[in-house]
């Protein structure tokens, strides 16, 4: 299903649609809006992938409660233990939100640095366990043990223009046990779920990179990985015009 951006801020952190009403950069902006503490919080994890690079490995938060207010007018504060909130935290307050839109609330324009305002032909997508989110970040209230996904992704109107592609780019989803034993082939299984839907396929071709090494998937989008030394090791998975994933396994003897 192709879309606009238009479309998207309906359900996406999109980014802003106001050239005129665009966040000030991060150096200036270091923590958009004071997050106030009501509560105590709901843990929920985070991961923020950019065009090139993960900018935020997935981490846990424990979020609350608060009133998050960039834009400095009391009409638009976004209230609540939300996704605004779990993006405040984890970032550090190191994210800009562009313009607030009644009923949807802020939009994303840059997050740790990577930022993609209305004159980019990006903007942020936002997941929610696997799928794209039915709110913004404002109206998406939080619930123990919940996986949010930040991504840049091609609008419709700006898709020819992407250097890095990234229009209705699926999303990569790595399984596998969470411990193995050094020599021991790990079974990987990938899929790549489809943009907008979260609907699964096998995710074929991917590169899976581990511990200095790369072994590719095959067609039923799966690997076999062994470890030679004792440790943790970080699983990344790519392919083109998709969005990363990763995964943590520990070696043991």
């Amino acid at each position: 299903m192709k879309h606009s951006r238009t479309l998207a801020l309906g359900v996406l952190a999109a980014a802003s649609l106001s050239v005129s009403a665009l966040a000030l950069p991060l150096a200036a902006q270091a923590s958009p809006g004071a997050a106030v503490a009501k509560s105590s919080g709901t843990p929920a994890n985070i991961r923020v992938e950019g065009i090139s690079k993960t900018l935020l490995a997935e981490t846990t938060v424990l979020t609350r409660a608060a009133s998050i207010d960039p834009d400095g007018k009391p009409a638009d504060t976004c209230e609540g233990d939300t996704a605004a909130v779990a993006l405040q935290d984890a970032t550090h307050g190191h994210w800009t939100a562009g313009s607030y839109f009644s009923g949807l609330g802020y939009s994303v324009a840059g997050i740790l640095g990577e930022s993609y305002p209305f004159t980019s032909s990006y903007y942020w997508s936002f997941w929610v366990n696997g799928k794209v989110a039915s709110a913004g970040i404002c109206g998406t209230a939080l619930h123990r043990g919940e996986k949010l996904l930040f991504f840049p992704q091609c609008s419709q109107e700006s898709a020819s223009a992407c250097p890095q592609s990234m229009f209705d780019p699926a999303v990569l989803a790595i399984k596998a046990a969470a411990k193995v034993k050094v020599g021991k082939a790990l079974a990987v299984n990938v899929s790549a779920l489809a943009n907008l839907t979260g609907k699964p396929s096998p995710g074929a071709g991917v590169k899976l990179g581990a511990g200095g090494k790369t072994v590719t998937t095959d067609a039923s989008g799966k690997a076999k990985l062994k470890f030679i030394k004792a440790g943790r090791y970080k699983i990344v998975a790519s392919a083109p015009n998709s969005v990363r994933d990763e995964l943590t396994v520990k070696v043991s003897r």
